[in-house]
């Protein structure tokens, strides 16, 4: 009859152990999924342009934090219009009207699933399949760009809910008052 260990502490080391073999075939079993959905069509897409849009919008949207001594973001217009002039060049007005449709659709993915109550398996597949066509890097960036539209709604009713009747209620609607009320 085999025994089990049991350390000071009372647990068996087999129980762990067992939870980290199936989180491991687990990890497995999704990783052989998601590359399964992975077919690139060839299409090129420069995302440092689209990065650049992403570290904007989290760099506003972020409210400061209490206590770091960070002052409150301000911009001038002078680096708006920088912004503006870098998505402008080499054709970045053109790429992003492809790549709209994409964002939404993830953006979308995103805050319904997560909204609705779908596990995490379940929402990466459906973004990983929704961006089949795209390389690896494509599809990074694609994700983070609807997470970022995502935050940047958000923190915008955030923010402007206290002066803007539209914004209490669009607050009102997505149910964030209380988060909304915080900021």
């Amino acid at each position: 009859m085999a025994t089990a260990i049991v350390p000071a502490g009372g647990r068996a080391q087999g129980a762990r152990g067992d939870r980290r073999m199936f989180a491991t075939s687990d990890d497995n079993v999704m990783m052989k999924q998601i590359q399964a959905t992975h077919a690139p069509d060839g299409r090129e897409v420069d995302v440092k342009p689209l990065i650049h849009v992403i570290e904007d919008i989290m760099h506003r949207a972020t409210p400061p934090i209490p206590g770091l001594g960070l002052p409150p973001v301000s911009t001038s217009q002078a680096q708006l219009d920088a912004l503006e002039d870098r998505t402008l060049q080499n054709g970045f007005t053109d790429m992003l009207e492809l790549l709209a449709y994409p964002i939404n659709r993830i953006s979308c993915e995103i805050s319904c699933k997560c909204s609705g109550g779908s596990d995490a398996h379940t929402t990466t597949l459906a973004v990983f399949n929704a961006l089949s066509s795209y390389s690896w890097e494509a599809k990074v960036v694609i994700t983070f760009a609807a997470f970022a539209v995502n935050y940047g709604e958000f923190w915008l009713v955030a923010q402007l809910y206290p002066s803007n009747p539209l914004a209490k209620s669009v607050a009102l609607l997505k149910q964030l008052p209380d988060t909304a009320r915080a900021c």
